[in-house]
């Protein structure tokens, strides 16, 4: 008995000091900044903690809303896609003989993205195809429209609002970093406190259980999809306003970014597990790594080949973790 005890002792000793993936990673994070701000004196300048965060909240906005969507099972690969087409579309508006009023080219923009979410959305649950599949045509179809609506080039674009959601400040706080900050503190209560976030993990863990039980699994996937397809026009206005340019080559490759954000954040690719935390954590590190090895010299296709290396890395190590556990 007293044997018993104290292995019960041990066990639960055990479990306290365990450290929890996301905070191993927020650790991982801390060490980073450390090492390149040793490496890079210019690492902790206002200018580059200010290029990098902006840069950050550009696709973390993204990552998050793409976070509920893979906790589920599923996958939106047409986020760079639908960024070029907002990107383009907004452009082309602002250069109109009688152009709209700021206000409402904005409205479209996040329109625009609405629609593609509920394409996907629609096509996914109603039509039970693929998401990978269906998502991958979505992705050639927003591109291949951004092209056809630039004619394959960059339209330049002058206008303070757009300007102010990529560049603007307040209180000296990069707006697009504010944005961040409030799109992740929601998504982080909704998948923590509320019976919405609560369905999306069941419907990860065991699709047809979750059905069984009540949940209207289609309008749960549907607004997921839609949310991402939001998110990633929002991403699209913040970068036209970053570049004052709309073109249909903006964001190619960034679904590898938010995929990678996302898997490094803990996510299991089948479904079920994941967190809001946990994808920040993802964020931020590929976001100082990307900014740190360019500060001390790395060529951006030196950084391609490590992100995959970390990429197919972590996933691996989650995977023998899980095996371990049965």
């Amino acid at each position: 008995m007293t044997k018993s005890l104290v292995n019960s002792v041990q066990d639960e000793l055990g479990k306290k000091v365990k450290l929890s993936s996301t905070v191993i990673l927020f650790i991982f994070l801390a060490v980073m900044v450390a090492v390149f701000a040793v490496l890079s004196k210019d690492f902790y300048s206002i200018y580059n903690i200010t290029s990098m965060l902006t840069n950050i909240a550009f696709s973390g906005i993204v990552a998050g809303t793409l976070t509920m969507v893979m906790i589920m099972g599923g996958l939106d690969i047409s986020v760079g896609g639908n960024i070029a087409l907002t990107s383009s579309l907004v452009a082309y508006l602002y250069n109109l003989g009688k152009a709209p009023p700021t206000g409402v080219i904005i409205l479209i923009g996040l329109v625009l993205g609405t629609v593609i979410g509920s394409f996907n959305g629609f096509i996914i649950t109603r039509l039970d195809l693929d998401p990978i599949i269906t998502t991958l045509g979505t992705m050639a179809i927003t591109r291949g429209m951004a092209y056809v609506l630039t004619k394959s080039r960059s339209i330049l674009i002058f206008e303070n609002v757009v300007g102010f959601i990529g560049r603007g400040t307040i209180a000296k706080v990069p707006f697009p970093l504010i944005l961040f900050i409030l799109i992740f503190a929601v998504l982080t209560l909704i998948m923590g406190k509320s019976k919405y976030g609560r369905k999306v993990y069941c419907i990860g863990a065991n699709r047809e259980a979750a059905r069984l039980s009540g949940i209207n699994v289609n309008k749960i996937k549907f607004i997921a999809y839609l949310v991402s397809g939001v998110a990633a026009s929002l991403s699209g206005l913040i970068l036209t306003g970053q570049s004052a340019v709309g073109m249909p080559q903006h964001a190619t490759g960034m679904e590898l970014d938010v995929i990678t954000a996302v898997l490094l954040g803990g996510t299991s690719l089948y479904g079920g597990k994941g967190s809001i935390l946990g994808t920040l954590a993802g964020v931020l590190i590929l976001g100082v790594l990307y900014n740190g090895f360019t500060m001390i010299g790395f060529r951006f296709v030196h950084i391609r080949v490590f992100q995959g290396v970390i990429l197919i890395v972590v996933v691996s190590l989650y995977e023998i973790r899980e095996k371990k556990k049965y």
